[in-house]
């Protein structure tokens, strides 16, 4: 069971902070090794996605709240499938990790929404989106995806376009996107992550920023935080 929520937040945050520095640090060190072998790599972070987006930011905004809301759309059927195959199959379907910890915000919420409320927003929607952003999409995806172009276009020069040049973007977006799902922790929702992480990498590949996939999965967060908010406030009752 998932004890007091304002502290699992506030774990949630230090786990965050962990983690965005440890996705910048050794973006550092990596741009340090390879400065020492001769390459002209530089210390911008807008090649960890920190630049404008293609189109610019109201373009760029606006494609991650579309694609946020259609990764939820798309989650709920896929998330429908994933249970079904688990039940068919004798699987258990209930949310081990997450369930209690929606259940103990809702709580927290009935509580003090005073202080639940802005916590649940600053963290789920906006502080834990924006660290994942840069961690999978900026670090894991963007770091395989180049690796992986850099090795494919030495070895097979003139495939390096058309379908069979989208190979080294598959590859990495796929390993990304399930280790993106893991790391979650909730079988039931693995299909469902998968999913969603498949589109933040294809969003930040279109826009070569940040944004977009940051947009898309605060927007995405933001369905879940909703729907605790409002049965905490008894507004809308969530079967339990």
């Amino acid at each position: 069971m998932i004890g007091d929520p304002w502290e699992t937040l506030l774990l949630l945050a230090k786990q965050n902070v962990i983690l965005a520095s440890l996705t910048v640090g050794i973006f550092f060190a990596g741009v340090f090794v390879a400065r020492r072998f001769g390459s002209h790599a530089g210390y911008s972070l807008s090649s960890l996605g920190f630049a404008r987006p293609r189109g610019g930011y109201f373009a760029g905004a606006s494609i991650g709240v579309l694609v946020g809301i259609g990764a939820v759309l798309v989650g709920v059927m896929v998330n429908a499938l994933s249970i079904s195959v688990l039940k068919r199959f004798g699987y258990s379907t209930e949310l081990r990790i997450q369930g209690d910890f929606m259940l103990g915000l809702e709580g927290w919420v009935r509580e003090s929404p005073g202080l639940a409320i802005p916590a649940i927003v600053l963290v789920v929607v906006l502080f834990g989106p924006a660290v994942e952003e840069l961690a999978f999409r900026g670090g894991v995806f963007n770091g395989l995806n180049r690796l992986g172009f850099w090795i494919f276009t030495r070895s097979r020069p003139k495939e390096s376009e058309g379908v069979i040049g989208m190979l080294p973007f598959v590859l990495a977006a796929l390993a990304s996107s399930v280790l993106f799902a893991l790391l979650h922790l909730e079988p039931v929702l693995l299909a469902a992550f998968v999913v969603l992480a498949f589109a933040l990498c294809a969003l930040f590949e279109k826009t070569g920023s940040l944004l977009p996939p940051f947009v898309a999965h605060a927007t995405f967060n933001s369905f879940a935080a909703t729907i605790i908010i409002l049965s905490g406030l008894d507004v809308l009752p969530v079967p339990k």
